[in-house]
């Protein structure tokens, strides 16, 4: 009777205590209009904030966050195991959680990185959710095993898609790009389409989505299986990035024409694969290319043949990791670029940038000669950009401004063992930045004669 007395006193102590935080919250919440109020509770969010947290603060929070549907628009979980105690609760908390965003558009980031495991009830209720308010998906990320994957299967068309991106989580495959999958892992056949997507460790041929407004595509550590096709059905395609790429068993030699993108970035592509993919594709509007390497090389024929293809609108290269064995072939890939205005070179070996510097150099020397193969080597280039090691052809830089087209191009190099010895040609540097030269020299240790 005594222990019963003291917790309803402790009740009644904790009703005081929260009426007067209430209070004390309340008239804060009061003073602006709901709509304004709102908008702040909206913007103070972060991705792992959610409005459960905004209407523990107090009464007024509570009633505010009920009742602005935007609030409970951006939802991040990851469905419990089956043996855990959230297995219960959860379900009830992200159904509330959808209805409570009323018509708001859906960002989702759903992720589970555990064990497959067969579906558990619990889980198959979220998933049923998910798929029952599919119609106001607008940014969804679905890290989760094919056995979630292949439950989502929209009820209605999204009306304002723009990202999808779904991941296949297996990352103690030995090799996930030749996993075994079902036919099928994802199905959304609705349109319209998003405008971004986004797939790893899964192969496009379990993928069936319509491809009508896609933009953006970005595929990583799958096959090169069905990517050809997918961007030939895709018409407003603009980017596409490829990373960890294999080839399948057999490659059509058919050559796939995009008029429309833009932007093509290859990244960590064997030699054998760089090659099959480049000869079965062509770009004519191509502005942007961006090329990490992986192995030794890369397929010089085969990136010229490309280039030469694609015809020569080609305005930015990148080129990340570059071995010292490919530095002979990056000069002639630079020759098969006449209109290029900003050139990258990261983390490459440093005889790649001595190379490059002493093509420009060269056609500065010889600025009307006819014969000379270096001759307009990268005459219209505007940037240059080098983030690497260390640097030899130091001496070319103020070669390359006698040129008068040169005294425009923006030259910024970042070593991390940068060593200048030469007093002269320091003076020399310094004397081309007093003249205004966009020149920019840096690194881990400071440039001096004595380094």
């Amino acid at each position: 009777m005594e222990l019963e007395q003291k917790m309803q006193e402790l009740q009644e102590r904790r009703r005081q205590l929260r009426t007067k935080m209430n209070a004390n919250h309340d008239p804060f919440v009061l003073k602006l209009p709901p709509e304004i109020a709102a908008h702040i509770l909206h913007l103070s969010m972060g991705e792992w904030f959610t409005p459960f947290i905004l209407g523990a603060v107090c009464r007024g929070w509570r009633q505010l966050t009920r009742s602005t549907p935007q609030l409970w628009s951006q939802l991040v979980f990851s469905p419990p195991d089956p043996d855990s105690m959230m297995m219960e609760t959860l379900p009830h908390l992200i159904i509330d959680f959808l209805e409570r965003s009323s018509g708001s558009p859906l960002s989702l980031q759903v992720s589970y990185r555990g064990p497959p495991h067969p579906l558990p009830k619990g889980s198959l209720s979220i998933i049923n959710a998910l798929n029952q308010h599919s119609g106001r998906w607008h940014d969804v990320s679905f890290t989760l095993p094919p056995v979630y994957l292949r439950r989502l299967r929209p009820t209605s068309p999204p009306q304002n898609l723009q990202n999808i991106s779904i991941w296949d989580p297996k990352e103690y495959d030995d090799d996930a790009t030749t996993a075994t999958f079902d036919p099928l892992v994802f199905s959304m056949d609705a349109r319209p389409g998003p405008m971004k997507f986004t797939v790893i460790f899964i192969p496009l041929k379990a993928v069936d989505i319509s491809w009508d407004r896609l933009v953006h595509l970005n595929v990583t550590s799958t096959s090169f299986d069905s990517l050809p096709e997918i961007i030939r059905d895709s018409p407003l395609l603009e980017t596409c990035s490829l990373f960890n790429i294999t080839l399948p068993v057999n490659v059509s030699e058919t050559i796939i024409r995009h008029p429309r993108l833009r932007t093509f970035k290859l990244v960590y592509i064997s030699d054998e694969a760089f090659t099959k993919i480049l000869n079965s594709l062509e770009f004519p509007s191509l502005e942007l290319w961006r090329l990490e390497l992986v192995e030794n090389g890369f397929g010089l024929d085969a990136a010229v043949s490309f280039l030469k293809r694609s015809g020569s609108g080609l305005k930015t290269l990148d080129l990340v990791n570059i071995p010292a064995s490919a530095s002979e072939d990056v000069v002639p890939l630079l020759q098969a670029t006449p209109h290029l205005q900003c050139l990258r070179v990261e983390k490459s070996f440093s005889s790649v940038t001595d190379n490059i510097l002493k093509g420009m150099s060269a056609a500065a020397s010889h600025p009307t000669s006819q014969t000379s193969n270096t001759t307009g080597f990268l005459s219209e280039l505007q940037s240059l950009e080098v983030f690497g090691d260390d640097l030899d052809a130091w001496a070319c830089i103020p070669l390359i401004y006698r040129s008068p087209h040169r005294k425009l191009l923006s030259l910024d190099i970042n070593m991390y063992r940068g060593r200048i010895r030469d007093e002269l040609l320091l003076r020399e540097l310094g004397e081309l930045v007093d003249q205004g030269i966009k020149l920019r020299i840096s690194s881990r240790r400071k440039l001096s004669p004595t380094i």
